[in-house]
């Protein structure tokens, strides 16, 4: 029988001899700098004081509308409920059977425009236009039911008794 070898000796893969490299050449020789050679650059200095240049987006380093990470606030301001509330209350007024007597969606459109347009003055709330649209609707509304009333209660044709009014319009070609 042949005898057997010696372990790590010439068992490709296996354990080699301390200080043998494992392919034969010699090993590469340690440093005082570790496996890492010192490059062309020169070693990095402390970093400039500030203040430093502002990025793109200003000084609060984020874009409009969002806040930076951990600060409070950001996003787009809400809706204002007063300016939604006071559109609605003067298209309601355009309807015809609110022409009479009573503009009370008209009237209450007015108002709640008006402190809408407060609200959304310096940008803190949205809905700006809202307001402005249904101020201009709900005046309107309010002018034409206030003409309206004028005309029934001044015409020749029309008698009042109390709230109800009777309106006999001739238009000349019947006696």
């Amino acid at each position: 029988m042949p005898p057997a070898p010696p372990p790590g000796g010439d068992q490709p893969g296996g354990p080699q001899p301390f200080g043998q490299h494992p392919f034969g050449s010699t090993p590469i020789p340690p440093s005082d700098s570790g496996p890492y050679q010192p490059g062309p650059y020169p070693a990095a200095g402390p970093y400039p004081a500030g203040p430093y240049p502002l990025g793109p987006f200003g000084a609060t380093g984020s874009p409009p509308g969002y806040a930076a990470y951990g600060q409070p606030g950001g996003g787009t301001p809400s809706w204002s409920g007063l300016s939604i509330a006071g559109f609605v209350l003067a298209l309601i007024g355009l309807l015809p059977c609110f022409w009479f007597w009573f503009q009370v969606p008209g009237v209450l459109g007015v108002i709640f425009c008006l402190v809408g347009l407060g609200a959304t003055k310096h940008g803190a709330k949205r809905g700006r236009g809202l307001a402005i649209a249904g101020l201009v609707i709900g005046s309107v509304a309010v002018l034409i039911t206030a003409g309206f009333t004028l005309f029934l209660y001044n015409s020749n044709d029309c008698t009042t008794d109390g709230l109800q009014i009777d309106c006999h319009f001739n238009d000349g070609t019947t006696p």
